[in-house]
């Protein structure tokens, strides 16, 4: 059953910040390959640049955090399949007509569990509350099964 992370858990993994020993933990739970998408890959590196700008990284921290990223990706750890973005689109409009006013659930958040439903995940990895509720209603087993804050 493959596996969808959301970016916050994985920057979590490349960067020392707050709940990186819980993100390491919840990626060794789950057999590689790990989805990952478009999305995933400007989310992660631009917060990883912006972590640069607000200094919480030096250069050097950051450089090598793209590069293990990067070494992940070529690696086939991190699996970036074919990606239909028109149905990532279209199945994110069903879910937020069907879920937002609900939920509450925000579009960045909306699309990852979209892609994750169009790539056919069995599970999904977030530490948001409503970005997990989402993900339930679209079908997909939510880790870690309890949330912990991280």
């Amino acid at each position: 059953m493959t596996t969808y992370f959301d970016s916050s858990v994985l920057v979590k993994a490349y960067c020392l910040e707050t709940g990186s020993p819980q993100a390491v933990t919840l990626i060794k739970q789950v057999r590689p390959p790990i989805l990952f998408t478009p999305l995933h890959t400007i989310e992660i590196k631009n917060a990883l640049r912006l972590k640069r700008h607000l200094t919480e990284l030096t250069q050097f921290q950051m450089q090598g955090a793209l590069e293990n990223l990067q070494h992940d990706i070529d690696s086939g750890f991190l699996h970036m399949p074919d990606l239909d973005l028109r149905a990532v689109f279209d199945q994110a409009e069903f879910l937020s007509a069907a879920y937002t006013a609900a939920i509450g659930t925000r579009s960045l958040d909306i699309l990852h569990v979209a892609a994750a439903s169009v790539l056919g995940a069995g599970k999904f990895v977030s530490l948001d509350r409503r970005q997990r509720s989402l993900a339930l209603k679209a079908g997909m087993k939510i880790l870690p099964k309890i949330m912990h804050k991280i």
